[in-house]
């Protein structure tokens, strides 16, 4: 006898319990949600890294292709564009109506290459910044824009900016009349401040439009010399254009958001230069001498050095167009080192820059070695 079980002529059948089948209970439920919740909180900062080093490649990317538009702008013109131009005709009829309107920076000069063409055409139509005319685009332009940039709110946010030495806070009155340091820096004022140029402020010394010829960077190695840097730190204002309309900088003051340049250091004072941050700067790293010049400005520190969204580093292009990254710890006598294009025609300020301290505290002359990049 089979209990349990019943048999007929197709075979032995097991009946089906009548136990309905238990499903998940909540506190498995709860475990399972659990385990994926500490999941996703351990692969959240992964992907945080990832999204963020393809952001950093993509604004090294901008660069390149900003350093290649600069560079072929220099070659076709056998000079590079200044940090402040005079672009016709939208320059002469500004001119008339707001002086302080008239100069563009470099970003517009080299838009027909970065396949701008269309708006730079705007600024050489005959009636470019006349009437309805005189506001100029803004357009945004990817290659203008850091992806990590991400707290920008204007219509054109801009994130890069120009080597600019002194950017003619200082000038060379060993000639006739005044110029700039040519070798102070490496993108010059295109402009000047001489009577007739679009922009002639009889406040300031008279100096002539300075013109940096692209074989210039090569006097120290043009892969020795900073030409284009990021500066979009927490500190910049977010309403920062790439059709902004710069003005020249005061001495030792006047370091402009809207002059797209990064200015070398102010003097040191009587401190160490291993102490000052001049990459992403804040408040606590000291990025003023000690003591502070008497006519410094306070407020400008924030848009006078290089900066980013990107974790202790930014990315930078050199003169001969190959970018790389530099971290916040880099000496900031290096730094000046690679703003300065040649030792021999610098300003007393920077000149001061070229020596470093050694042992006993004395300042030395020093020559620049690519391993000082090395930290």
């Amino acid at each position: 006898m089979f209990f349990g079980a019943s048999f007929s002529g197709s075979g032995l059948h097991t009946p089906r319990s009548s136990r309905p089948r238990r499903g998940m209970t909540i506190v498995e439920l709860l475990v399972v949600i659990a385990i994926i919740a500490i999941l996703v909180g351990l692969m959240f900062p992964v992907l945080q890294v990832a999204r963020e080093s393809a952001r950093r490649s993509t604004c090294a990317n901008n660069l390149k292709q900003l350093a290649l538009g600069l560079t072929t702008y220099g070659e076709a013109r056998k000079v590079l564009p200044g940090w402040r131009n005079a672009i016709q005709p939208y320059s002469s009829a500004r001119s008339q109506s707001d002086p302080k309107l008239a100069a563009v920076s470099w970003t517009i000069p080299i838009l027909p290459y970065i396949e701008e063409q269309a708006i730079h055409d705007w600024y050489t139509a005959s009636t470019a910044g006349q009437g309805s005319e005189a506001a100029p685009p803004r357009a945004a332009i990817r290659s203008y824009r850091c992806p990590s940039h991400v707290l920008a709110t204007g219509p054109a946010p801009f994130s890069y900016a120009v080597n600019g030495g002194s950017g003619a806070e200082t000038l060379d009155d060993r000639t006739t009349p005044t110029a700039q340091y040519a070798a102070d820096g490496l993108i010059l004022d295109a402009v000047g401040n001489l009577p007739g140029t679009p922009l002639f402020d009889s406040s300031r010394p008279h100096y002539a439009a300075g013109e940096t010829a692209t074989k210039n960077p090569a006097a120290d190695g043009a892969g020795q010399t900073l030409l284009l840097t990021e500066r979009s730190g927490p500190a910049m204002p977010p309403d920062v254009t790439w059709s902004a309309n710069p003005r020249v900088p005061r001495e030792r003051r006047g370091a402009l958001p809207e002059n797209h340049a990064v200015l070398h250091p102010l003097p040191i004072g009587s401190g160490w230069r291993t102490e000052i941050q001049v990459i992403n700067p804040t408040a606590d790293t000291r990025p003023l001498p000690s003591p502070v010049p008497g006519n410094a400005d306070l407020d400008d520190w924030p848009f006078r050095y290089p900066s980013s969204r990107h974790p202790s580093a930014v990315n930078v292009a050199f003169a001969d167009g190959h970018v790389r990254v530099i971290r916040n710890g880099i000496d900031a006598w290096v730094y000046c080192q690679l703003l300065s294009s040649d030792s021999k025609a610098v300003s007393a300020g920077v000149a001061d820059w070229q020596q470093r301290f050694d042992a006993s505290g004395a300042l030395v002359p020093y020559s620049f070695s690519i391993d000082d990049l090395v930290r």
